[in-house]
């Protein structure tokens, strides 16, 4: 365990290391909320009610709320290890005494701890103050949105170990990270909540990983979904993810070649 703590805390101190690009993260968050926001309240000025089960307050919270906790899950493992696999150094780091996915999971871990602390919450208390955003439907939706959020982390790392790991087989993975990138902000419920798309998109949606990134914790946070419910779907794709890379991962270390090695 204290070679992978390590492993979080050189992430945590090279991030730390270039602050400046945190500001101008806060001013660009800021922005994205404040262009939903209009949009979102043009939708609601032709509504009289609810729109995908949503109240005009509860729309400006979600979105809100879905940015700033896209702050915080949001790593780079996937360019990463393409990086490492396409450049050769990986071979260095298969070399150390410690499980691969294992240590590029700390490594992410180290990341949110140091997004959370100077841009996650900076962000968020700008934007819950210029936009008065509720706050959670009761407090056990708070503690599970926590729980969720912590799931949501895990899933999206398992997503971008898969991504990076393809690197193996494809040597360049610029088009799935696009892709990847793509479907986790509009199947995932950051640029729309969920309940917004067509009954038949809904039902396929809810079926895929995506989902239980962004519009699962954000639904428990407004007291839309039920929390074991919300919280018993993360968990069961954060194992089948985690089994997948495992299974990948076996497969890479056997076509992976470096300088013909």
């Amino acid at each position: 365990m204290k070679a992978y703590a390590a492993f979080a805390r050189t992430r945590f101190a090279d991030l730390l290391a270039n602050r400046s690009r945190f500001v101008m993260g806060i001013i660009s968050y800021f922005i994205y909320v404040s262009v939903y926001a209009a949009i979102f309240r043009a939708i609601y000025r032709g509504s009289t009610g609810e729109v995908g089960g949503l109240q005009a307050t509860e729309a400006l919270t979600y979105v809100a709320v879905a940015w700033v906790l896209r702050s915080f899950y949001t790593n780079s493992l996937d360019r990463d290890i393409t990086q490492e696999v396409v450049r050769g150094d990986i071979v260095q780091v298969l070399l150390r005494p410690v499980d691969y996915p294992a240590s590029k999971l700390a490594v992410a871990a180290g990341e949110a701890v140091t997004r959370a602390l100077i841009f996650t919450l900076p962000a968020g208390m700008l934007v819950f103050v210029a936009y008065g955003v509720q706050p959670p439907a009761n407090p056990l939706a708070a503690s599970g949105f926590l729980t969720s959020v912590v799931l949501a982390f895990a899933i999206y790392t398992q997503v971008n170990l898969l991504v990076g790991i393809a690197a193996v087989f494809t040597e360049h993975t610029i088009g799935l990270q696009r892709s990847k990138n793509a479907m986790m902000d509009l199947f995932g419920g950051v640029l729309l909540p969920l309940t917004f798309f067509p009954v038949w998109a809904q039902e396929a949606l809810f079926l895929l990983p995506f989902q239980a990134v962004t519009y699962t914790p954000v639904a428990i946070y407004l007291g839309k979904l039920g929390i074991l419910s919300g919280l018993a779907v993360q968990a069961l794709w954060f194992m089948l993810l985690a089994v997948l890379v495992r299974l990948s991962w076996r497969q890479a270390l056997v076509r992976l070649t470096v300088h013909g090695g």
